[in-house]
């Protein structure tokens, strides 16, 4: 009996790390094992797909961007549809600052990756364009607002006046704040329950969403932290990061198996 298991992309990031003779030039390929892990539980088989769109590795950190330009967007769009069509569903996991943007305004202390912004935003497309389910966690439902015409804040912090500490110093398994969902939603249908309490590690987040985008979940200092898209297969994004919290909460969970859900079907 052969169990079928459908192919979940999952997004990744690039970081430099030391090579055999100490020099920080050995380019790696991560995504954290917790997401590969919750997909794999709920059922699907994670398959990441690294960046690869022109730069090498652009991950800078006030070093300024490469001098390049990003590869034609019209054949990234094409290699994202050609991947697209060969997995079941889209994870967009966390990472860096979003930033799509072709002439950013970078600040030393931030990482961004512009090569992962376009290649995540051309899989995001892709996915849309084959209806294909899509859950984007932290970053990623940044990066799909983004790519759909919205804005963030850029820094919490100084940007939104009352918010709560939303970069916790505990370990990721352990919740910080508590989320309030819309009732009619599809994300609280897929919890089981209306207020749930997560853990947070952001500086950023949405703004202004997308005209595509249905709020429908908030913290208690009115930050979103929930949306998704109606009239559409399983599109939906959580701020927090529920991978790291499958362990002792089912509801956590629950959003990967629906995803993975969505994708079987």
């Amino acid at each position: 009996m052969v169990f079928h298991r459908p192919l979940i992309a999952v997004t990744a990031t690039q970081r430099t790390t030391r090579d055999w003779d100490r020099s920080l030039t050995l380019i790696q390929v991560r995504v954290s094992a917790s997401y590969a892990e919750a997909i794999y539980r709920s059922g699907g088989y994670p398959m990441v797909t690294p960046t690869f769109v022109g730069h090498g590795s652009s991950y800078v950190s006030g070093r300024g961007w490469p001098q390049e330009s990003p590869r034609n967007l019209e054949s990234l769009k094409q290699e994202a549809e050609s991947v697209m069509e060969k997995v079941s569903g889209l994870l967009l996991t966390g990472g860096g600052d979003v930033t799509l943007s072709e002439d950013p305004e970078i600040s030393p202390e931030r990482l961004m990756d512009r090569d992962r912004d376009f290649w995540e935003a051309a899989l995001f497309g892709a996915a849309l364009k084959l209806k294909k389910p899509v859950f984007g966690v932290c970053r990623g439902v940044q990066l799909m607002n983004m790519a759909l015409g919205g804005t963030l804040w850029a820094d919490i912090p100084t940007q939104y006046p009352g918010a709560l500490v939303h970069q916790q110093v505990l370990q990721r398994h352990i919740t910080s704040h508590k989320v309030i969902l819309e009732s009619d939603s599809q994300i609280a249908a897929i919890c089981g329950q209306r207020e749930l309490m997560v853990n947070s590690g952001h500086h950023q987040a949405i703004k202004e969403p997308a005209k595509e985008l249905r709020v429908v979940g908030r913290s208690e200092d009115g930050l979103i932290e929930a949306v998704e898209m109606e009239d559409s297969p399983l599109v939906f994004g959580v701020q927090w990061h529920p991978e790291a919290l499958v362990g002792q909460d089912p509801t956590q969970l629950a959003l990967f198996e629906a995803l993975v859900n969505a994708a079987r079907s």
